[in-house]
């Protein structure tokens, strides 16, 4: 006798079970994508403070070798075409975070009174090199610049914003080296270095563009006085491209203000007065590192008194604020 089986039926899908598959993953994956993104910006946010820590322990080892801190960049000549920008503090932090090569690549003696550090070719080389430990990972700015590699920290001038000679109150200014003796407010309660926003060289596209408000072109504008120069248009978006030295907007910021204010930054009358706020892509603040090499991640909403305490050398104010 022939036994003859049925026929088995064919195994898959159905349209709707499918539809309801793709919806079940689309819900998976829109729970899953801001969380990834947060893991992402939390990872940026360390490597970050990461960096600020190797150059926080950098300015520490520079000062145990040579008895100060670098100078926020030097300058030669007092007044007009005499006034040139020459090397910043970063440059002086390279044999300690690792890059003796690029540091022993540039010629010093070739400081020329005449022409900035960016007018040399002499320094075209080695001011080209890209150094991580001089980038946060959350800036998405490369490098603009056809010959200059940038930098996104700087160097803390205070609550001032003329820095010529010693009257910052910060840990740098021009041509000025500050020992740790004349931090009376302590190193672990001052400010040293911030994040800053590389510019983009386009003054159009940039959320952190400024105004550079030269002698003349911005009545009543001065950088001491934010708000005077708000009317203006930003012009300028140049900062933090040159780590290897040059004007203040490429090394120096100030505490007057607190992180990510909402105000333009400025620079006016002239290169020796700027008024530039710390500014991140992070999330609500800064990371700082202090003059002691700790990093301390500084929230938007930290109190302005409170943040120009941080950032006075000598103030003697009492900060009993958390931040």
């Amino acid at each position: 006798m022939v036994v003859r089986c049925a026929k088995a039926g064919r195994v898959g899908f159905t349209l709707i079970e499918l539809l309801v598959v793709i919806a079940i993953m689309t819900i998976l994956m829109s729970l899953l994508m801001p969380a990834v993104q947060r893991v992402r910006a939390a990872a940026r946010r360390t490597q970050c403070a990461n960096n600020l820590k190797q150059l926080g322990i950098a300015l520490m080892r520079y000062h145990d070798l040579h008895g100060m801190f670098p100078a926020g960049h030097l300058e030669t000549g007092r007044r007009g075409p005499e006034y040139r920008h020459q090397f910043g503090w970063a440059t002086y932090l390279l044999p300690f975070i690792g890059h003796e090569n690029v540091y022993n690549a540039i010629n010093f003696d070739r400081v020329d009174w005449r022409r900035s550090v960016h007018q040399n070719p002499a320094f075209y080389k080695p001011g080209s090199v890209w150094i991580p430990e001089f980038i946060c990972p959350a800036d998405p700015v490369g490098k603009m610049h056809p010959i200059w590699a940038p930098i996104n920290y700087m160097g803390n001038q205070g609550t001032s914003c003329r820095c010529r000679g010693k009257r910052c109150n910060g840990l740098f200014g021009h041509q000025t080296w500050i020992r740790i003796a004349e931090i009376p407010d302590g190193t672990t309660m001052t400010i040293a270095l911030s994040e800053t926003l590389k510019g983009d060289l386009d003054p159009f596209t940039l959320k952190d563009n400024y105004i550079f408000a030269r002698r003349g072109g911005g009545v009543g504008a001065n950088a001491e006085n934010i708000d005077s120069c708000q009317g203006l248009v930003p012009n300028a978006s140049d900062r933090g491209v040159v780590w290897l030295g040059g004007n203040p907007q490429h090394n120096m910021f100030s505490t007057n203000r607190v992180p990510n204010d909402p105000r333009y930054d400025c620079k006016a009358p002239h290169n020796g007065c700027v008024n530039f706020a710390a500014r991140s892509y992070h999330s609500d603040g800064v990371n700082v590192a202090m003059a002691d090499g700790s990093v301390r991640f500084i929230s938007e909403t930290i109190s302005v008194d409170v943040f120009r305490a941080l950032g006075t050398r000598n103030g003697r104010e009492n900060i009993n604020q958390e931040f």
